[in-house]
């Protein structure tokens, strides 16, 4: 215990800061995503979060308190997991809206696709670096990693969860830039990629088409697919410069921003209206705190493994913040990818608190006390 002790006074606590401020903003926005008015009932969201940031914060220490070398070496065994989840969702999943991405077990329930990132995060990071330099500027390399990424990813389109799935793309493409890859090889992987689009947009279903053609024209279909984002540009845009005040949104109170997304996907259109530009670049300024830290952490790790592990949450979470902001403001498509330690949901928030968990690990054991 006492070594326990010792390890935790070297964590990064400027890291630690910024998760718990951003857990606050959470609850207190989740609560007034939720809020219906005096007397009126109103669902227990943010007592649910508060549960799940207190097992989070659990997992954050256990994970943060081992070595992520140790972590690693068991990386085989996570990836294989995470794949087993994937194809157990399919079979047994719980469908809901069409899509089965839940493993449920009376109220409870996880998300495997948030397990499997990051348990792709780990495998990648542990194949590149035990790849020596001169293997790492190969095709075969690209190729692994490739495959690695491949699997959870077509598993993960089947459900069908289309957000998920591509953040595997950035996640991996981060990861072998880091890890010394050729630039020519990542630019072709990228064409590869963007000349294969058309066949893959033939593939989606319709109410995905429908939600990248509203992206591009909001007012086509104002009245259903594109409802929640004209409602939020309203929240976004009717909150100013200091917002409307707590508990005051009025596209959040009267509804016209849906209930069913508000405290989830939508809680930054929520925050924009009721604390403004100011309350919304605060947002952004803890996110931005939170990724150069990990960046100064992957700089300063122990070696290039610390570094891919650092490198890879940064950008799995930057993904995230970057898609959802940007589709509440009308700069990306709508898609079901939750904001890092803001939006409701067990799941992301275990794994996000999990993947931050690893990031202290580097820091901590960058050195040996």
């Amino acid at each position: 215990m006492k070594r326990y002790f010792n390890l935790l006074k070297h964590m990064d606590w400027w890291l630690l800061a910024t998760m718990v401020a951003l857990m606050v903003v959470s609850v207190c926005f989740i609560y007034s995503a939720s809020y219906r008015g005096l007397g009126q009932p109103m669902p227990h969201y943010y007592q649910m979060q508060m549960v799940w940031f207190g097992v989070g914060l659990v997992v954050y220490v256990m994970v943060a308190l081992v070595d992520y070398r140790s972590v690693c070496q068991w990386a085989p065994v996570w990836y294989t997991m995470a794949i087993g989840t994937l194809v157990l969702v399919l079979v047994k999943g719980t469908k809901v809206y069409g899509a089965r991405r839940w493993l449920g077990w009376g109220s409870f329930g996880i998300q495997p696709s948030e397990i499997a990132k990051l348990a792709v995060i780990v495998a990648v990071s542990y194949y590149l670096f035990h790849r020596p330099p001169e293997a790492r500027r190969q095709w075969r390399t690209v190729a692994a990693v490739l495959a690695l990424a491949g699997a959870p990813l077509a598993l993960i389109v089947v459900q069908p969860d289309l957000g998920s799935a591509m953040v595997l793309v950035p996640i991996c493409m981060a990861l072998m830039f880091a890890a010394g890859v050729r630039v020519k090889h990542l630019a072709v992987v990228l064409a590869i990629g963007l000349a294969l689009a058309p066949l893959g947009w033939m593939q989606l279903r319709d109410y995905q088409k429908a939600r990248l053609t509203v992206f591009l024209s909001p007012n086509k279909d104002p009245l259903g697919a594109g409802w929640n984002l004209n409602q939020s540009l309203i929240a976004v845009g009717s909150g100013g410069v200091t917002g409307k005040g707590y508990l005051q949104g009025t596209q959040n109170l009267l509804g016209y921003l849906p209930r069913t997304v508000a405290p989830n996907d939508f809680l930054f259109s929520v925050i924009a209206e009721e604390t403004g530009f100011v309350g919304g670049a605060c947002v952004v300024g803890l996110y931005g705190v939170l990724f150069l830290r990990g960046l100064r952490i992957a700089a300063e790790a122990r070696d290039r493994l610390g570094l891919l592990l650092a490198t890879g949450v940064v950008a799995m979470l930057f993904f995230h913040v970057f898609i959802n902001i940007g589709m509440t403001i009308g700069l990306m498509p709508v898609k079901g990818l939750p904001l890092p330690l803001l939006s409701h949901g067990g799941s992301f928030v275990l794994a996000t608190m999990a993947a931050l968990g690893l990031v202290q690990s580097v820091w901590i054991h960058r050195r040996v006390y």
